[in-house]
């Protein structure tokens, strides 16, 4: 089973901004477009374990990092950041396989700058 790990460290994002985006302009719009659409940019961790495919952090400003492993391929880090957004807004995953699996994590008080 392949792990996904998402790390809320303050509110998600507005419920406006995830309306206007359905699960399947997550998985088309070019990737640009989509971290732009959800205030959002990409990092990389040094986690590299396997199954494990990334988390997302959330600022204060409710602006997100997606983070994943340098060692993935091209096509499976897009998928995972895809898979990583689509679960932070919320989002229907049903275009994604079944054996992903989530751990959400809220870390009270924490607020990355």
């Amino acid at each position: 089973m392949n792990r996904v790990s998402t790390a809320a460290m303050a509110p998600s994002t507005p419920t406006a901004q995830r309306d206007q985006l359905t699960s399947a302009q997550v998985c088309d719009l070019p990737m640009d477009e989509l971290l732009a659409r959800v205030n959002g940019s990409l990092g990389s961790t040094g986690i590299d374990e396997p199954g494990f495919f990334g988390y997302v952090t959330v600022t204060a400003s409710n602006r997100i990092t997606v983070y994943t492993p340098a060692s993935l391929g091209d096509a499976t880090r897009d998928a995972a950041i895809r898979f990583l957004i689509t679960q932070h807004l919320g989002l229907p995953t049903h275009l994604f396989p079944d054996v992903f699996e989530v751990t959400r994590f809220t870390i009270p008080g924490e607020v990355q700058a």
